[in-house]
């Protein structure tokens, strides 16, 4: 079973892109990496516990 769905809103808790928040896109199930869009344009793959639900 998959941490987060598709179109869940989370953060980024590692790397250059820490704190930054996005949305879950795409899950690649041969890393076990989620894509993560960030804005308009920047997009990423990351491991479940490099990213967490996003909670204001």
């Amino acid at each position: 079973m998959n941490d987060f769905s598709i179109g869940d809103t989370v953060q980024i808790t590692t790397g250059p892109m820490e704190h930054s928040v996005g949305t879950v896109v795409y899950f690649y199930e041969k890393q076990g990496k989620y894509l993560v869009r960030v804005g308009a344009s920047m997009q990423d793959y990351y491991a479940p516990d490099e990213i967490e639900l996003f909670n204001p």
